[in-house]
């Protein structure tokens, strides 16, 4: 495997310095001589994943801590497939190249195609508001009971702990975060149908595979309504895209995913699962020392809550 890669004894995979077990898993596979090309995200002790090329292909592993994962993940992919959401051509989730339980990891097919989030910097918002309606309408409903409910009170734990963390990073910003959880909490929606949801639906997990989006990223998936992945997007993409230069061009492409999906989701429910995701982007960035994007995230989250 071509250096450097993180070291990390959580991880099966990367617990060697010489990385055996992940050349290992991987000629298990089928990708014999695949060499890492670069670590696209690393959450220590939780998951990493690696870009990696096999003579003229590339493709995406997700390295996790534990076979259970893998499992559930391609679980999730498998029963993608039987939905007829996994066939190469949009709307779709990645091919499945295969895995192994012993170094937990996970192999798919890496897109030679771009994220949403490049359309919406390079002035197409349109189309990437229309690609992640276009997941969302043909996900609506596959019948699948698979992932941990995330209905109203379970939101309200997570909100719960966003409120904390924005409080000891950004102290100024404690009470509007607080009036904001307490607005939740006073107007919790009725959990509405639930299905087999994303749970980290961004704009930067759909990409423009010309005949409609493909889906990546899949292990955040979770049970709820459809409003979770909704909300989700629309709170995402103001925390991926906060660059002032891409302003207008971001509230477009939530514009039109809203119109796209309008006939989908319950307004109210649609506010609420968006404020809450909206506290969850605050709490990173108040994490990482930037207050003022915090502060204009919650701003978002009043604005969302009160209908305005």
């Amino acid at each position: 495997m071509q250096e450097p890669l993180p070291v990390d004894a959580a991880l099966p995979a990367l617990a060697s310095a010489r990385y055996e077990a992940l050349a290992a898993a991987l000629a298990r596979v089928g990708l014999q001589g695949a060499r890492a090309i670069s670590v696209l995200r690393y959450n220590p002790g939780k998951r990493c994943t690696l870009a990696v090329a096999s003579d003229t292909d590339r493709y995406i592993v997700k390295l996790f801590a534990d076979a259970a994962t893998v499992l559930a993940v391609s679980t999730v992919h498998k029963v993608l497939a039987g939905a007829g959401l996994a066939s190469g051509r949009g709307p779709t989730v990645p091919r499945l190249v295969g895995l192994d339980t012993d170094a937990a990891l996970i192999v798919t097919e890496m897109y030679a195609a771009a994220p949403a989030t490049e359309l919406v910097e390079r002035g197409d918002a349109d189309r990437a508001g229309r690609l992640a309606a276009q997941w969302l309408q043909a996900a609506i409903k596959p019948g699948v009971a698979l992932g941990d409910p995330y209905d109203p009170p379970h939101v309200l734990e997570d909100v719960q702990r966003y409120v904390r963390t924005i409080g000891s990073a950004a102290g100024e910003l404690r009470a509007r975060a607080g009036a904001v959880r307490d607005q939740l909490a006073e107007n919790m929606p009725p959990p509405g149908y639930t299905d087999l949801r994303h749970g980290g639906f961004y704009l930067s997990h759909v990409f423009d595979l010309v005949d409609g989006p493909g889906v990546i990223d899949w292990d955040t998936f979770r049970q709820g309504p459809v409003e979770v992945d909704a909300g989700m997007l629309c709170a995402a993409a103001r925390w991926e895209m906060y660059q002032p230069e891409y302003e207008r061009a971001t509230q477009r492409a939530i514009a039109v995913f809203l119109e796209e999906v309008d006939d989908l989701v319950d307004p109210a429910r649609l506010r609420w699962y968006r404020t809450a995701a909206l506290l969850k982007f605050a709490s990173h960035r108040a994490r990482r020392g930037a207050a003022d994007l915090a502060a204009s995230l919650i701003s978002d989250a009043e604005k969302v809550i009160s209908g305005t």
